[in-house]
């Protein structure tokens, strides 16, 4: 009965001491997401009323010659309902997957403030009027690879006007002089092997936001914040009286059983013990 008393003491000093390691609450916080587009598309002005949505590509012309030209532009539209209300934002690329590449493109990403559009409806002739101010530009030379554009300007004008939606707008500003283009994956390209080539917009903020009412909240800590040796300090005093009290049943002093059980020595003749080793005056 004894050892079985003195095993479980042991138990639950291991037990709560393991629990007391780490008591610093942490929430889970996700600072950055990253969104698919809800509608993308191009237009092309040699073709002014025809509609593109729903294709597996996107194209970016800009050919001009003595006798006609032709500008194919392309629009995608992201819902930010996914960033928290007061975030504030440091961060937001676009990045977009460019298949085929006739020649060295200068790509400009542009704003727009009319996010009316949509990729079923959206026509050269139709489309709204957005910011002619380049807010970033990327080479894209080569095909087979990403390429990147920062937009977080757009972003953050978006939030600050409570559109929890947002427009950007690519094109060429410089005019080729062969009829070659630029063509990007849209949403529409299926997934090949676990590689999702569809446009991407990654926004970051920092952590001081108010987390959006459809946001999942964070999970309570597990242990709550104490001292670790204040909860040890109580378990040990607690284990040690009921050891205490289990021995005074068996009809002994609890006071000498603390003593023996601390391995010092008997209670009853330590007075004598202590006394016979003092040494005797002169």
């Amino acid at each position: 009965m004894k050892r079985n008393l003195f095993v479980i003491a042991l138990t639950l000093i291991a037990m709560f001491s393991s629990l007391c390691i780490e008591t610093t609450l942490t929430y889970a916080q996700t600072n950055q997401v990253t969104l698919k587009p809800t509608d993308d598309t191009y237009v092309d002005s040699s073709n002014p009323t025809s509609n593109y949505g729903g294709q597996n590509n996107l194209e970016i012309m800009n050919w001009q010659s003595s006798y006609s030209s032709m500008s194919d532009i392309v629009w995608l539209k992201f819902s930010l309902s996914d960033v928290p209300n007061g975030a504030v934002v440091d961060g937001a690329t676009l990045q977009l997957y460019a298949w085929l590449v006739g020649e060295t493109f200068n790509v400009d990403a542009y704003s727009c403030s009319d996010n009316s559009w949509t990729e079923l409806t959206l026509t050269y002739s139709n489309m709204p009027n957005y910011n002619t101010a380049s807010i970033d530009s990327k080479i894209v030379p080569t095909n087979s690879q990403w390429y990147n554009w920062n937009v977080a300007d757009a972003v953050k004008n978006a939030l600050n006007s409570n559109a929890k939606t947002v427009t950007i707008v690519l094109s060429e500003p410089s005019s080729h002089s062969s009829m070659e283009s630029v063509w990007f994956y849209s949403k529409e390209e299926p997934v090949y092997f676990g590689e999702d080539y569809s446009p991407k917009l990654t926004i970051h903020w920092s952590a001081n936001a108010t987390p959006t009412p459809t946001q999942k909240p964070s999970p309570s800590p597990s242990v709550p914040e104490f001292q670790s040796w204040i909860i040890l300090s109580v378990i040990t005093i607690t284990t040690f009286s009921a050891v205490i009290i289990f021995r005074r049943k068996q009809t002994k002093s609890a006071l000498s059983y603390f003593f023996d059980f601390s391995g010092i020595v008997d209670f009853k003749h330590w007075h004598l013990k202590c006394f016979s080793k003092m040494p005797l005056e002169a």
